[in-house]
């Protein structure tokens, strides 16, 4: 098990994390299109699940943006961010958790959007020991 802290502050819970991510306050949701985009173009996309269960795929890849450069606009080191791209994509039981800090911002339901997106890109959602049906 590998736990990722994606916060902008030093916390006791990103003490004891694999991976910490201080990223930029309020670019959660650039994170998670960054990562969108990285499944779909990396091949990770789980096309059957996707076309049984989602909609609007095109839709959301679209939103998530083309060639932007998500360690800069997170101000994070691409390094880091190459990392936790390529754990979330190559780890079969993914787990997110957010707190307040997510979905009681302006653009709260952007972040949670943008996460749940991931996990339906890649089907691993609805099944036994799995994380969070449209992709938006």
């Amino acid at each position: 098990m590998r736990l990722v802290v994606i916060d902008p502050r030093r916390t006791a819970t990103a003490e004891d994390a694999d991976l910490h991510l201080r990223l930029r306050p309020g670019t959660d949701a650039v994170l998670f299109n960054g990562l969108l985009r990285h499944l779909a173009q990396g091949g990770f996309a789980e096309q059957d699940f996707v076309g049984r269960h989602t909609e609007g795929l095109d839709a959301a890849l679209a939103a998530a943006g083309e060639g932007s450069d998500t360690a800069t606009a997170c101000d994070l080191d691409p390094a880091l961010v190459g990392e936790f791209f390529d754990w979330f994509a190559r780890t079969e039981r993914v787990v997110t958790c957010y707190s307040q800090g997510v979905n009681q911002s302006s653009s709260g339901s952007d972040k949670v959007n943008a996460i749940l997106n991931c996990h339906l890109l890649v089907g691993r959602i609805g099944r036994p020991g799995m994380g969070p049906l449209s992709l938006t």
